[in-house]
């Protein structure tokens, strides 16, 4: 999410008060939700359960157009797992067929420090989502949402370490179940699912920082409180950016209190892509949401590089669960760091596609970012992914909105550019198309902008 969305949590929430057929059954469940595996391997490693990892089977109708999209046009169905061909841009399926992926991200899930929303944390915050997103995205006829989660609500408390030097991991199994139940409903409306693993000034751990000030919020979200132990109030942006320098360095600063933070997050993206590797529903992982840093951690093509490491061991510990998920790897979006993009090289991973973020003034400031990043898709031979946009600001919800006045063309300049090279891309986000919350421009008008560039 881009630092000048500033998003309210939507008011219902969908909890599912049975745990769902396959989710854990070995383990201690606390009163917060967190749970206790019982079950230890890998001697001095971060360990996952066999028995954490299951989750209901989901298969995808092999139509090509969705029986749920009620007007036209209507983005082609998913049908099943997805894959990439080294050297071509582009998604495919298992029938060889090259797969436009138009979508929506639906947010509201990476929110709290893993409570629901039906019990705030301090800030007022707590994960939820909106239940009419399950339907409207299947009517709309966009094929895929991209739900953005956060670490935060996967593990709320921190593992403990056993005698042998082996890592228990402790996952909410409150949590869990919901990401169970809206992989379920999103599936039986025939529209796929990536998770992408999001943070938005690191964690809950930092409070008051600068844009959150500005945008009305208390509280970061995405890693763990518990790895930033001696933060300030208010944080300030240098603490920010050497948090993330620490982290994509893998330097602990708690000490041998927990993994490294780069291990304990692998743990917790396998532990996923495990849970859904017989959901051909999900199919995908966005493994960091906005990475950057700042001049402190070195020069841009010195973090590119710590980048394209980072996604190469968090893609090669998912690929050794579930090889059969496309796995998003982003640049720093646009104004978050001096220049974009800063990597000169791709993860060594299977089914990767290279991912950004636009939100720039208007096309003609989007347009050269947009080109290089094609550029290095081209040259690396991976799909490319426009993982998140707002029309422009047509969709802002903050307090700080800065419409384009040609917001309606330049949307549709941009997408027409996206559509002719093959660039995926999913819109940020289903509550300023879906809620009542208020943006610069009525709902309708943008979602009919973007419905206008779908590809059939």
């Amino acid at each position: 999410m881009a630092s000048k969305l500033y998003l309210a949590v939507i008011g219902a929430i969908l909890i599912i008060g049975s745990v769902v057929a396959g989710i854990v059954v070995l383990e201690r469940t606390s009163p917060n939700g967190s749970t206790t595996s019982s079950t230890i391997t890998s001697s001095g490693t971060s360990t996952i359960s066999s028995l954490s990892t299951s989750a209901p089977s989901q298969s995808s109708t092999s139509s090509s157009s969705n029986p749920l999209c009620t007007a036209s046009p209507c983005a082609p169905m998913i049908s099943g797992w997805l894959h990439t061909v080294p050297g071509s841009t582009s998604v495919y399926d298992s029938s060889g067929n090259v797969v436009q992926l138009e979508g929506v991200n639906v947010d509201g899930l990476d929110f709290g420090t893993g409570n629901p929303a039906t019990s705030p944390d301090s800030c007022g915050k707590g994960w939820s989502i909106a239940s009419s997103s399950f339907s409207s995205v299947a009517a709309w006829g966009f094929n895929f949402v991209r739900i953005p989660i956060s670490w935060e609500n996967i593990e709320p408390t921190a593992p403990s370490q056993v005698s042998n030097g082996t890592w228990v991991h402790h996952w909410s199994t409150l949590y869990l179940s919901e990401l169970d139940s809206v992989t379920s409903q999103f599936g039986r409306t025939h529209v796929a699912v990536v998770f992408d693993f999001a943070q938005v000034d690191v964690s809950a751990a930092f409070r008051q920082a600068p844009e959150k000030t500005q945008g009305g919020e208390c509280e970061g979200w995405g890693n763990p409180a518990l790895l930033y132990p001696n933060i300030t109030s208010p944080s300030t942006g240098q603490e920010l950016a050497s948090a993330l320098c620490s982290f994509f360095n893998d330097r602990s600063l708690v000490g041998k209190s927990a993994p490294l933070p780069i291990e304990a997050m692998e743990a917790a993206e396998q532990m996923l892509a495990a849970r859904y590797s017989n959901s051909s529903t999900v199919i995908g992982i966005d493994m960091f949401n906005e990475p950057w840093s700042d001049s402190a951690c070195g020069s841009p093509a010195t973090l590119g590089n710590l980048f394209t490491s980072f996604y190469t061991e968090m893609g090669q510990a998912i690929e050794k669960v579930n090889p059969r998920l496309l796995l998003g790897f982003e640049e720093p979006p646009p104004g978050l760091m001096p220049s974009s993009p800063v990597m000169s090289s791709p993860p060594s991973i299977s089914n990767a596609v290279y991912s950004f973020h636009i939100y720039t003034s208007d096309w003609s400031t989007a347009q050269p970012y947009v080109k290089a990043y094609l550029s290095n898709a081209k040259s690396w031979g991976v799909p490319v992914w426009m993982g998140e946009f707002d029309a422009f600001e047509a969709g802002c919800t903050g307090t700080n909105c800065k419409l384009d006045q040609n917001w309606q063309a330049d949307t549709q300049a941009l997408l027409a550019y996206c559509d002719s090279n093959a660039i995926n891309w999913s819109y940020f986000s289903y509550y300023s198309l879906g809620t009542s919350l208020q943006t610069p421009v009525p709902h309708p008008e943008i979602l009919a902008t973007l419905r206008a560039e779908i590809s059939t």
